[in-house]
């Protein structure tokens, strides 16, 4: 069923498979294709390798699996690269710089999502010796080029429709091999963040200032910034090289676009901590900056708080309590809470490991569990309905293999554009 495995792949292919301009290029490397007018650079082939290993997990155990990864990496960044070029061309497709901002956010916050912790991502991060501003700053080009492309395939083959024949046709031919409905739960939730405690956040917001002043009374930024940052921001002693306003956020960006060259910043509240800059360059609107960051992390007490309070209202659910009241007043869910805390149908092999071992065997409606931690909170997690698994049936499911035959259809569509790109595109490999 190769079609299905390409309808995977669109946002496999679409997310990792943009060439940056050759301005945007800070060395020239070996070419491993060519596009039309521009190159592949072996460089790019190898951060998109590290940046779908991180992704999925994925590491090649010899040289054979290494080629053939790298090979299927290279063809999806062709393929992709083809439809840029297409979709360049149509001048009604245009993409907002904040549209960007908020694609980059959702996307690294989906990947943190595959860790336990956020600890677990950024140390994951280190391995592949990257920061969350360097995979933001690497991934912003791929990001905006994949919003164009979506959009210009949802230009395309927006009106592809399938007839109640097609379908009948579709499911007798991939009856065997469609996955079914899998194994389903409904959950709803309160989750409680765990916030650090106004004496924790003044003794960061104190160490800050005297920080400041060290280096104030001549005390070397750097080597400050590496004593004593946080979350990995001390390498190189803060360095954060060329930066424009956009690539940090608006507190950062507001301090330390006031500054000349030379000069040092207060002490600045973001979403991430307390932060010291400094100014050492400026070419045109972008700064070179130097920082350092102080995290504001709770403690083992204010963990304990809340997880406390959790077990209180577990207790309250289970004896009787109505929990999406409890939700509304205590969940600090704003998607949910407003729904009683409700999340909706979730397949239990596509729930996160961390809900995953919670839910294993829950079938029961109306049960709760433990309380679980995430890298959101603490969650106390109810199970509102349950789907075992079953093998679709035209007659009960004849909409989702409706939607289904639709993306197949689609995938072959996609496959014919694609094809049709190559004909009329140059194309030299030289892997």
């Amino acid at each position: 069923m190769k079609s299905h495995h390409v309808i995977l792949a669109i946002g496999l292919f679409l997310l990792l498979s943009a060439v940056p301009t050759f301005a945007e290029r800070e060395a020239v490397d070996r070419i491993v294709a060519v596009v039309g007018d521009q190159v592949i650079l072996v460089s790019e082939l190898a951060s998109q390798i590290q940046v779908l290993a991180l992704q999925t997990g994925q590491r090649p155990k010899n040289d054979e699996e290494l080629q053939q990864f790298q090979n299927e990496v290279l063809e999806q960044m062709v393929s992709g690269q083809l439809l840029l070029i297409a979709a360049q061309e149509d001048t009604s497709i245009s993409v907002r710089p904040e549209e960007v901002d908020q694609a980059l956010d959702d996307h690294v916050a989906s990947i943190s999502q595959n860790f336990s912790s956020n600890q677990e991502f950024l140390d994951a991060l280190e391995a592949e010796g990257l920061t969350i501003r360097e995979l933001k700053k690497r991934y912003r080009a791929d990001v905006e080029n994949q919003i164009i492309k979506q959009r210009f395939i949802q230009k395309k083959l927006s009106t592809v429709a399938v007839s109640r024949h097609e379908v009948g046709e579709f499911y007798h031919k991939y009856q065997d091999s469609l996955p079914g409905q899998p194994e389903a739960v409904k959950l709803a939730h309160i989750l409680l963040t765990v916030e650090p405690s106004q004496r924790i956040e003044d003794s960061i917001k104190t160490l800050a200032a005297e920080l400041r002043q060290r280096v104030l009374e001549g005390a070397d930024f750097a080597t400050v910034s590496a004593q004593y940052s946080s979350m990995g921001a001390g390498a190189h002693g803060g360095d954060l090289g060329y930066v424009s306003r956009r690539d940090v956020v608006p507190e950062f960006a507001r301090a330390a676009f006031n500054l000349s060259v030379g000069d040092v910043s207060g002490v600045v509240h973001t979403q991430f901590g307390y932060h010291v800059i400094k100014c050492e360059g400026k070419q045109g609107d972008r700064l070179k900056l130097r920082h350092i960051l102080l995290a504001v992390q709770p403690t083992r007490e204010d963990t304990q708080k809340v997880a406390q309070l959790a077990d209180s209202l577990l207790h309250e659910a289970e004896n009787g309590a109505d929990f999406q009241k409890m939700a509304k007043i205590f969940s600090a869910d704003d998607n949910t809470r407003a729904q009683g805390g409700e999340l909706g149908w979730f397949a239990t092999n596509e729930l996160p490991a961390v809900f995953a071992s919670a839910v294993a065997g829950w079938k029961t409606p109306g049960e709760y569990r433990e309380s679980i931690f995430s890298q959101s909170g603490l969650h106390i997690l109810k199970l509102l309905d349950y789907q075992p698994p079953r093998q679709f049936t035209l007659e009960e499911d004849f909409d989702k293999l409706k939607e289904m035959a639709r993306q197949e259809k689609t995938a072959r569509l996609l496959d014919e554009w694609i094809l049709e790109i190559k004909e009329r595109t140059f194309i030299d490999y030289r892997l």
